[in-house]
């Protein structure tokens, strides 16, 4: 058995289709459809619900994935161990966060003299495990969007918590699409965040105040933005996204923001630190950013 069928597993999950997974994982969607099938003989259990599309997991893969989740991380932090001689700043991040701030924002503290040796993981499937790789010394810092469960976190004194800017969160489309909602009756195919995404509590408020909910009909959802994006833009359907995740798309006309009167989501970003965090430049860090 291979750690890489356990990844491809992951993969699968999170993008809920072969094809975006294969191209997530670099390979083609026949060798990892293969690779699926051999950690399910391996198992003996079915897995993949593959008659449903999205892909669904079977109780048996519900079962297996909080244990692979955890598996695969500790492979990853086996081979980062012994691949570095200094410790690296780890941030446990959103997909969303760690692609399209991330990279800006350290880009600010860090200079060619003196970089900075960071560290992103994002990996991790649920608020309360990214907690936890807090707590543990996995990570240094969370860098995620402040929400009712991150609050109640921050309210327990354990944690330090740092604003870093906003995001916003409203509707899109593409053009072609946005014409077609426009006219009444006609089924709008719906593409939404898994419920283990952070930001699936965070769209329903939006989905919430549609003006025709009983239009909506769900077609597709994962766990990152990164897969929702490609199917927002290539027409498949309606999505609530960060303005961080479209605003290039928006600017190429490729993408339209729907409903542009009706009130859009503010998002706050924080950064997390454990007080009893023992690594000297996390800390350092942190009386940086805070002084």
């Amino acid at each position: 058995m291979d750690i890489e069928w356990y990844e491809d597993f992951l993969a699968l999950v999170d993008t809920g289709k072969f094809t975006a997974a294969a191209s997530m994982r670099g390979s083609s969607q026949s060798a990892l459809s293969r690779r699926i099938q051999l950690l399910e003989n391996h198992l003996g259990a079915t897995l993949i619900d593959r008659a449903k599309t999205p892909i669904r997991l079977t109780a048996a893969g519900e079962a297996l994935l909080p244990n692979v989740v955890e598996l695969v991380r500790l492979a990853r932090d086996c081979e980062q161990s012994v691949k570095v001689i200094d410790r690296p700043l780890t941030f446990a991040s959103l997909h969303t966060l760690a692609c399209n701030f991330f990279p800006q924002w350290i880009s600010t503290l860090n200079s060619l003299e003196s970089p900075m040796f960071t560290r992103i993981d994002t990996g991790y499937r649920s608020t309360d495990d990214y907690y936890m790789a807090l707590m543990s010394g996995r990570c240094d810092f969370i860098l995620f969007y402040r929400d009712a469960r991150t609050e109640s976190y921050s309210q327990q004194g354990d944690f330090e918590v740092l604003s870093l800017g906003h995001d916003e969160l409203y509707w899109v489309a593409t053009p072609e699409l946005a014409a077609r909602c426009a006219q009444p009756k006609t089924p709008i195919p719906l593409l939404t965040y898994s419920r283990s995404a952070q930001l699936h509590e965070m769209s329903r408020l939006q989905i919430s105040r549609h003006p025709e909910p009983n239009r909506l009909r769900h077609v597709f959802e994962a766990t990152v933005s990164e897969a929702l994006k490609p199917m927002v833009a290539s027409g498949q359907g309606v999505a609530c996204m960060p303005h961080s995740m479209v605003a290039p798309l928006i600017k190429r006309g490729e993408l339209v923001r729907l409903y542009p009167d009706m009130e859009s989501d503010h998002l706050e970003i924080i950064l997390v630190r454990w007080r009893d965090n023992r690594n000297p430049s996390a800390r350092a860090l942190w009386e940086r950013l805070t002084g």
